[in-house]
């Protein structure tokens, strides 16, 4: 059984910076996509596994759900934001570190049974470093989910009805670059995407498994 996205109630997250998405997970024109595509790449974790890194914890939105189903969690960003220990779970052993991907030893190695990474890789400009570090930090066996929207002007218009002006100077690598980089050092297990089906070319968001 898939692990089930719990929404925080509002109100009782920070954002962790002045770009963080978290207003749109409550909003009711377009919160159920934002609340879908989590729920996407939470489906294509596999059942079992101990010990989960988070990179790109932001407001701490996945932090509750992530918690409450593994024993061991890492929460990593640039910035974290104010209140995270409060997300946690009881019972699970969870810290949470200020941490850059592409900073060599960062991250530990080879010690996570999943590694969860949503909306982060299409903000990095060198796709294989991001990519040998998520490899890196899996256990042998582990699963990586990665979840990260189109680039292209379709998607600058979507995210400008919505209120987001400024998405072209944050969103800097297309999926093909960053599907061909985490390519060379994981193999591909499974594929989700909004719509249902789409081809990477017309998908609004995409969730791939990867694996070590």
């Amino acid at each position: 059984m898939s692990l089930q996205f719990q929404l925080p109630p509002e109100g009782r997250l920070r954002p962790n910076n002045e770009r963080d998405p978290l207003p749109y997970y409550y909003k009711r024109s377009v919160g159920w996509l934002y609340r879908h595509r989590l729920q996407m790449g939470l489906d294509l974790l596999p059942a079992g596994g101990r010990r989960v890194l988070e990179v790109g914890v932001g407001s701490g939105i996945l932090v509750p759900t992530l918690t409450a189903h593994y024993p061991e969690y890492l929460g990593t960003d640039l910035v974290l934001a104010t209140g995270l220990e409060a997300l946690v779970a009881p019972g699970c052993q969870a810290r949470f570190a200020s941490a850059d991907l592409l900073v060599p030893g960062t991250l530990p190695e080879a010690a996570f049974d999943a590694v969860v990474c949503f909306s982060v890789l299409e903000h990095i400009a060198d796709s294989d470093g991001a990519a040998r570090a998520l490899a890196s930090a899996l256990a042998s066996g582990g699963t990586l989910i990665t979840g990260y929207p189109m680039v292209n002007p379709m998607m600058t218009q979507a995210f400008r009805a919505i209120g987001y002006a400024s998405i072209d100077d944050d969103h800097v690598s297309p999926p093909s670059r960053i599907s061909a980089a985490l390519g060379r050092v994981l193999r591909p297990v499974a594929r989700s995407a909004f719509p249902p089906g789409a081809p990477v070319s017309l998908a609004l968001y995409q969730c791939t498994a990867w694996q070590r």
